[in-house]
């Protein structure tokens, strides 16, 4: 009989509970620090009876949350956060904890006030389980009084993430500075710590180190972002953080983000910062950022994305960029692991260096930097795979020939031209191809060339003169039809087109056509190209239709 009622059970509820608690475990993949009413436990556990019992017998499911507090609520309710707690048992969490208010005045008695902070009183308990966190008291009433929970074990805490405080006259607490210590105080009782965020316009002076008793523990991270923060106290930050990896600036600008005191008066600075380690380096600056790139030496870095902001359009041509790459190219060329105190004795002498490093992406985005794009190229034209270059007509002539294949039969357009004042670089007047081993390049708004120049470029690179360096592929967008046809000539046919959609934009309508050349070797070759559609007929088609 019971044979017979058991083959009668729809197959779902013939798995056991022990595969099927593998399956969802197989089918959970979560790093995050929220949770969706769509996704794991809320999608297992509301679907059958058996599927809640085995979800809550799974404690990974239950120890990713987050939390956001009210003036008079909090949601999850703190039951609900006890029961998730409780679910986990002693899995490590992954939570964030917000509070979303008025940033206004909280009138009432201490236990009104103690409220605020009962979510975060109730997570302390589990302090030595947090592994994954995010924080953001940055609108807490002015008035609002932090009791720090020092942190009495070593932590299993890998990634902090906080959003700081923005500073108003209105504080009448010491709530910043007490906030602040105690993130440094919870850092520093976290032996691996490696991933630290910090996001909004607030002061992080207290977690650096300079002026205050704690701080993050800068040497042992080796992902950082930091939102608006000034270049020097970036630069502190920077020389000790000796095993950064990966490193992000967001908002990177001139800003008094410390406060001078007797013993300070201001963060102190090496004059070579050298970060051996990192290799991904992003920066978005609002202002000039000369400083910050004089003191850096990157030997390994491979990703570089710089955008400047447009109050930031004063940049003086990217030189100091240049430098910093010779500088950094300098170091990997004579020792690739030269020990600090031997820095300053190396960077006395000129630079002579030819070479950048292994820089494989670069990102320049409205840095303006003129004259200095063909510098930079050469610099980096062993590495270079991907190159993508938005900014207003930086792209001339001289830059277009050098990315040009030279012809097999010996092209006199190969030889390195002369370059006009107007665009003068260190290029010397050689025979030279810059950047042969690219993959993907994408030029918006800054060709300035004559006619055909885009078009001869793009067939050299679809059809090398090296058969080892022959393409399989190319993707081209562009904005007009003639480009289309000058590469359909050139190509003898070969080419596989067909038109996307189309839209007006002004009194010109902008085509998109994506055209395809396949072959059958194993290498790819991306070009996007993109040309503003304001100007009128004419001048489009003068400086960016080829």
């Amino acid at each position: 009989m019971y044979d017979i009622a058991y083959e009668e059970l729809p197959a779902v509820d013939r798995v056991p509970a022990e595969i099927l608690t593998e399956i969802f475990l197989h089918c959970y993949h979560d790093n995050s620090v929220y949770t969706l009413r769509t996704e794991a436990p809320f999608n297992l556990f509301s679907t059958c009876q058996r599927w809640r019992l085995v979800t809550f017998s799974i404690p990974l499911l239950w120890s990713t949350f987050n939390v956001v507090l009210l003036h008079d609520a909090c949601r999850p309710s703190l039951p609900v956060l006890n029961l998730w707690l409780d679910r986990s048992r002693m899995w490590p969490l992954s939570f964030s904890l917000m509070y979303q208010g008025q940033n206004t005045l909280v009138e009432g008695n201490g236990s009104t006030m103690s409220k605020l902070f009962a979510p975060l009183e109730t997570l302390l308990i589990h302090l030595s389980r947090w592994r994954n966190v995010y924080l953001d008291f940055s609108d807490l009433p002015p008035n609002a009084s932090f009791l720090p929970y020092s942190p009495s074990e070593a932590m299993i805490l890998e990634k902090f993430a906080i959003r700081t405080f923005e500073f108003n006259p209105r504080y009448t607490t010491p709530l910043i500075p007490t906030f602040m210590d105690w993130i440094s105080s919870v850092a520093e009782c976290s032996p691996a710590l490696h991933d630290f965020n910090s996001f909004g316009k607030g002061h992080i002076s207290r977690l650096s180190g300079f002026n205050s008793l704690h701080s993050v523990p800068w040497n042992r991270l080796t992902t950082l972002t930091l939102e608006r923060v000034s270049e020097i106290l970036a630069l502190f930050i920077l020389q000790r953080s000796s095993s950064l990896v990966s490193c992000f600036f967001s908002g990177l600008g001139h800003y008094s983000d410390w406060i001078p005191d007797s013993q300070h008066a201001g963060p102190q600075l090496r004059d070579e910062i050298f970060l051996p380690k990192l290799t991904v380096l992003s920066v978005t600056a609002e202002n000039d950022i000369d400083r910050f790139w004089g003191h850096l030496i990157v030997p390994n870095l491979q990703e570089l994305e710089v955008w400047m902001l447009p109050s930031a359009r004063q940049w003086h041509q990217g030189e100091e960029l240049v430098q910093f790459l010779r500088r950094s190219g300098s170091v990997i060329a004579t020792h690739s692991d030269i020990p600090h105190v031997a820095m300053s004795s190396l960077m006395q002498g000129p630079l002579v260096s030819r070479r950048g490093p292994s820089i494989s992406r670069l990102v320049l985005r409205n840095c303006n930097m003129r004259s200095r794009l063909g510098a930079v190229a050469r610099l980096l034209s062993d590495s270079l795979r991907d190159l993508k270059v938005i900014d207003k007509a930086m792209v001339d002539d001289s830059i277009m020939k050098l990315l040009t294949y030279p012809e097999r039969h010996g092209d006199k357009t190969a030889l390195n031209p002369k370059l006009n004042a107007s665009n003068q670089t260190d290029l010397e007047a050689e025979r030279i191809f810059l950047c042969p081993h690219l993959e993907q390049l994408t030029l918006r708004r800054c060709i300035a060339v004559s006619d055909g120049a885009t078009s001869r470029m793009v067939k050299s690179r679809w059809l090398p003169p090296s058969l080892n360096s022959s393409r399989d592929g190319v993707d081209v967008e562009k904005e007009n039809d003639e480009l289309a046809l000058n590469l359909k000539c050139d190509l003898k046919g070969r080419l596989s087109c067909r038109k996307a959609s189309s839209s007006l934009e002004g009194r010109t309508s902008k085509k998109h056509l994506r055209q395809t050349f396949q072959s059958s070797s194993h290498h790819r070759f991306g070009l996007d190209v993109q040309c503003s559609l304001k100007r009128p007929r004419l001048e489009l088609l003068r400086k960016g239709s080829t």
